[in-house]
């Protein structure tokens, strides 16, 4: 079985881990059950051990959070690993000694474990003995998997979402999966954290959803060209909704800060922003879309360099999370862009798909290729992304902070016009940015 076959089936079916003091017929791999001795005698279990380096890495997760559910945790695979190549089975061989070079960690934010923020650190760390991680149905390989580099993160297809608990595998040599050093893991703590849903649809479910609405038993003939039409007219609807009038008056154009003046500001907004009660589960509802989009905006993040959750915060404030219409600006993709920026991308052959805009409308706008995605610099980027305008106004910008305690009212409704009445109807760049980062999904 090749490593990628074997990282996307690993725990297909079972969240389990069976306890290893049961029966060795109940968890040892075939080829590891002992011998029948005379007249039918079992001799003893062949031994077999955790690694030093994920023994360390547990022990490091248990003084973080010592009142963490284990519920989920494991090492040692039940039957249904030993069905397949699993890293929770004795596969690495010292004599007669097997080693287990899998953990499964609980997810328990609410006693300091969260899982999402212990596999963002794994991953931001880079550590050179982790052979790969999954979490939430994501999966990342520290070596080049297919047409996926090294650390992407790609859609986890398996049964088990791993959303109860994350998966850490190390490396199969000695010198990693023995190295006991401690683990780059940061503070494990969920802070404000929203709820994940299960599952989103995707396109064709909801398409089917909708022939069905309408009665259709097929997916062709007039139904279809109907429902069809009527998708063009809803892209140009999100797109009209999703257009935020640029916060652009003409003295902020001549006058637009630079991003040091707004850095202090800027962490000092972010640490102390909250996310407003009576808004979190339309938070929520963003994460949600966010997160089934992300695979799309990974595929556009790998072609630029950009972070795949600052494409997908541009997607929805843009265009409305639609993939028929341009990053750009939400304009359909039948079509290059109408509305500002007007006429991209620049070669163009409708209809396209949306994965070659979406490189243009980053590469265009200067996000491209960037090496500082701090705090202070991203949230300076959404902004110019609207414009600074609302700093003449004393307000701080809504495209940032909608949703948030720092927002209440005052918006431009059109380019250049401002009504210190109107409010929001969109969740701001920064109050999704921390939601993510608050969940553990997105680290800057």
């Amino acid at each position: 079985m090749s490593e990628e076959l074997e990282i996307e089936t690993e725990l297909e079916e079972a969240d389990g881990h069976a306890d290893p003091a049961m029966p060795p017929e109940d968890w040892l791999p075939e080829d590891m059950m002992p011998e029948e001795g005379p007249e039918g005698a079992v001799e003893g279990p062949p031994p077999w051990r955790n690694c030093g380096a994920l023994d360390s890495l547990r022990k490091q997760v248990n003084a973080a959070a010592p009142g963490r559910s284990k519920a989920s945790d494991g090492t040692i695979g039940d039957a249904l690993h030993r069905s397949r190549n699993s890293d929770h089975n004795p596969h690495i061989r010292e004599g007669a000694m097997g080693v287990v070079s899998a953990l499964d960690i609980t997810h328990d934010p609410r006693n300091g474990c969260d899982a999402g923020r212990l596999i963002a650190a794994l991953h931001a760390s880079r550590d050179p003995r982790i052979k790969y991680l999954i979490w939430n149905r994501r999966i990342a390989n520290s070596s080049a998997i297919g047409n996926a580099a090294p650390w992407t993160w790609r859609a986890y297809t398996g049964r088990n979402p791993h959303s109860k608990h994350c998966h850490i595998s190390v490396k199969a040599t000695k010198a990693h999966y023995d190295d006991a050093k401690p683990w780059a893991i940061g503070a494990l703590g969920s802070v404000e954290s929203v709820e994940i849903a299960e599952d989103i649809p995707d396109e064709e479910t909801l398409v089917r959803n909708a022939l069905a609405a309408l009665g259709a038993g097929a997916t062709e003939g007039p139904v279809l060209r109907d429902l069809l039409a009527a998708q063009d007219a809803l892209t140009e609807l999100l797109a009209r909704n999703a257009r935020q009038p640029r916060a652009d008056d003409p003295e902020m154009v001549e006058a637009a800060p630079s991003p040091a003046e707004l850095g202090d500001e800027y962490n000092r907004l972010w640490q102390s922003c909250q996310i407003r009660q009576e808004r979190r589960g339309e938070v929520a509802w963003h994460v949600n879309r966010l997160l089934h989009g992300r695979p799309r905006y990974e595929v556009v993040a790998a072609k630029t360099r950009a972070p795949w959750w600052f494409i997908g915060i541009v997607h929805a404030l843009e265009a409305s999370f639609s993939f028929t219409g341009h990053l750009h600006n939400g304009d359909p993709l039948s079509a290059r862009t109408v509305q500002v920026p007007r006429g991209r991308p620049v070669t163009w052959s409708p209809p396209n798909d949306w994965q070659s805009s979406a490189v243009d409308a980053i590469t265009q706008s200067g996000h491209a290729n960037q090496s500082d995605w701090s705090i202070p610099r991203t949230l300076y980027r959404f902004e110019a992304y609207n414009g600074f305008g609302y700093r003449r106004r004393g307000i701080f910008s809504p495209y940032l902070w909608s949703f948030s305690n720092h927002y209440s009212k005052g918006k431009y409704v059109a380019d250049g016009r401002y009504s210190p009445t109107a409010v929001s109807r969109q969740c701001g760049a920064a109050v999704m940015l921390k939601a993510l980062v608050n969940n553990g999904i997105a680290q800057v």
